[in-house]
């Protein structure tokens, strides 16, 4: 019975409704179904299923009261209700293959027709000759009608030569999967954000490989770097804590605390104090969830090996390789658009790819545009779908539905980051070295304090209470910062 009511709460059906139909639309994913043509049509059929259960499902995710658990719906429920959206309409759309195997093979049989020099109506004929006579154009004619046909015929040969071998039966997947194989695959796919395995994974460039250690070696790191940014988040939580509630904010703590005279500059200096503790508590918490979860799966892999059937049970063991870090030293990019494309994490990259860049892009292909403007336009559907998923994930937990603070900073952001490219295109300026980080962290504290600032307008800065008032269990758990306190108060310290 007690099992049964857990099954029942209201969170765990909410959860259900939205990851069982993810889960059944990723497995018809799965290399052996990715032809099926009745695959293919059960995985169109269930996008708008998915969206609508997304929606219909957020108020029973939501953790309660509300005004004391908003910081935690904006990360458990918003920001997974946005993201499921997204996958609903990645998995139902996508038509290549999913293993970077199947990539590979496309690749590697490719042939890319293109007309050469000696094009029908040249002036000059497929030997490189100038055909003065119109006996010499008709031989050149025929010489380009013979070569486009081989041409043809080379290019069909090679398109039926990658269906061959895009095949399940050429990738390895020539018998049905059982149940237990298509779990496995699912669950790896819908909890992969980052599809480091997959054809759509990021470059080394966007995402560094990690240097191979032993497994014993990845969990200590991983268990120091929770430890190091639980302090340091700790830390800039209670700058943060103390400057809600200081009648001068930032300024006020900072002053009376350290001695520092009070001054106009002083007063403009951290008047950007809020926002950089905000930002830096949030990218704490972010690397510890990450912590978190490689520590989760390096526990898990030989305990799943070891007592579950073959089929469920990971096929490989455990690999650290396969767990590079979350973010790539932001603090070392040079400009907006290195922070933002390989500074900052990638777990919602190619949600923004392909439902906002993408759809833009091809648009303006469309519409008859460029590579380059392509290219922009493609850009700024991105972050623009970036500023709706803030947007949504504050306004969906917010008593307060307005305000434009958090579009701004993201198109800001894209604006800036098209002034770095024309300025390096066309001329000598390079961003680069200690001129380049001010230039980047100097944009991106400008731009993006009137967007921190409207989360505490909002109303996300309900609830925080000072380290004085915290339990020791809330203190030492890491991430327990910035969860409601109210979670903490069944534990007896």
């Amino acid at each position: 019975m007690f099992l049964l009511d857990i099954l029942k709460h209201p969170k765990i059906l909410g959860y259900a409704g939205i990851i069982i139909p993810v889960i059944v639309q990723a497995a018809l994913l799965h290399p052996y179904y990715q032809k099926d043509e009745a695959a293919i049509k059960t995985r169109r059929f269930l996008l708008p299923i998915i969206v609508l259960m997304a929606f219909a499902t957020a108020n029973a995710r939501k953790w309660k009261p509300l005004s004391e658990s908003k910081l935690a719906n904006f990360c458990f429920v918003s920001l997974v209700t946005f993201h499921t959206i997204c996958l609903g309409i990645q998995n139902g759309l996508y038509d290549g293959p999913v293993l970077k195997d199947g990539l590979k093979s496309l690749e590697k049989n490719q042939i890319i027709c293109k007309e050469d020099e000696g094009a029908l109506g040249s002036p000059i004929n497929s030997k490189g000759n100038l055909s003065p006579s119109e006996e010499g154009k008709k031989e050149s004619k025929r010489e380009e009608s013979n070569q486009e046909k081989i041409k043809d015929k080379e290019c069909i040969n090679a398109e039926k030569e990658i269906a061959k071998e895009t095949q399940p039966q050429a990738l390895g997947f020539d018998k049905r999967p059982s149940i237990g194989e298509l779990v496995r695959f699912s669950t790896w796919l819908v909890f992969s954000p980052r599809g480091l395995e997959c054809s759509w994974a990021p470059s080394k460039s966007v995402i560094a490989p990690r240097a191979p250690v032993s497994n014993a070696v990845f969990f200590r790191q991983e268990l120091l770097r929770a430890i190091g940014f639980n302090i340091y988040g700790n830390f800039c939580w209670q700058l943060l804590v103390y400057s809600f509630t200081h009648q001068k904010g930032f300024y006020g703590v900072l002053t009376k605390h350290t001695g520092i005279p009070e001054s106009a500059i002083t007063e403009f200096v951290t008047s950007y104090g809020m926002s950089f503790c905000l930002g830096a508590s949030m990218w704490s918490a972010m690397e510890i969830a990450a912590c978190g979860m490689n520590a989760f799966e390096f526990l898990f892999y030989p305990l799943a090996r070891a007592t579950l059937p073959k089929n469920w049970a990971p096929e490989k063991p455990f690999d650290p390789q396969r767990y590079p870090l979350l973010f790539c030293k932001p603090w070392q990019r040079a400009s907006v658009s290195d922070f933002w494309g390989r500074g900052w994490h990638s777990l919602f990259r190619r949600d923004l790819v392909f439902c906002g860049a993408l759809p833009v892009a091809k648009c303006a292909s469309a519409l008859g545009f460029g590579k380059q403007v392509q290219k922009i336009l493609g850009l700024m559907g991105a972050m623009f779908l970036t500023a709706v998923m803030h947007e949504y994930a504050i306004a969906s937990v917010s008593d307060e539905k307005h305000g434009i603070g958090i579009i701004s900073f993201f198109i800001n952001c894209a604006l800036v980051m098209l002034l770095e490219n024309l300025l390096q295109t066309y001329t000598k300026i390079r961003f680069q070295g200690n001129l380049g980080r001010m230039w980047t962290y100097g944009w991106l504290l400008y731009l993006g304090k009137p967007a921190l600032d409207l989360w505490a307008e909002r109303g996300l800065g309900e609830g925080l209470v000072p380290i004085a008032q915290m339990k020791w269990s809330q203190i030492l758990l890491p991430a327990g910062f910035a969860l409601p306190t109210r979670w903490f108060n069944v534990l007896p310290f």
